[in-house]
């Protein structure tokens, strides 16, 4: 399953599932883009974050299977028209599986880290 991010500056939204969310730049919308997730209270988990712009992977990071506070991931992407930037939330974990197994923001925007 995806979530389609609608064109324009998508912002920010709050995830609490695994899915692929994808947002595709918009004709004239060519430019520098943030894309930034943050997921707060894990349990022991399995997740997985991967950025990529098209099919190509720009980060990626897993969580361990120890407890923690949080997990963090973000790119600064060079994008053209009709890109595709995907924020893929996976696991391996069953736990980590059912709806609103954790909480999390998913931020894609015009600009860097600044």
């Amino acid at each position: 399953m995806a979530t389609i991010i609608p064109p324009g500056n998508p912002g920010s939204q709050v995830i609490s599932n695994l899915d692929t969310y994808t947002y595709t730049v918009p004709v004239g919308g060519a430019n520098q883009f943030l894309a930034q997730i943050a997921i707060n209270e894990l349990p022991p988990s399995g997740i997985t974050l991967t950025i990529k712009q098209n099919t190509t992977t720009v980060a990626s990071t897993s969580a361990p299977a120890a407890q923690q506070q949080a997990i963090n991931l973000a790119a600064t992407m060079n994008c053209a028209d009709g890109d595709v930037i995907s924020v893929i939330v996976a696991s391996s974990t069953p736990s980590d599986e059912g709806p609103q197994s954790f909480k999390g923001i998913l931020n894609i925007r015009v600009g860097g880290l600044n």
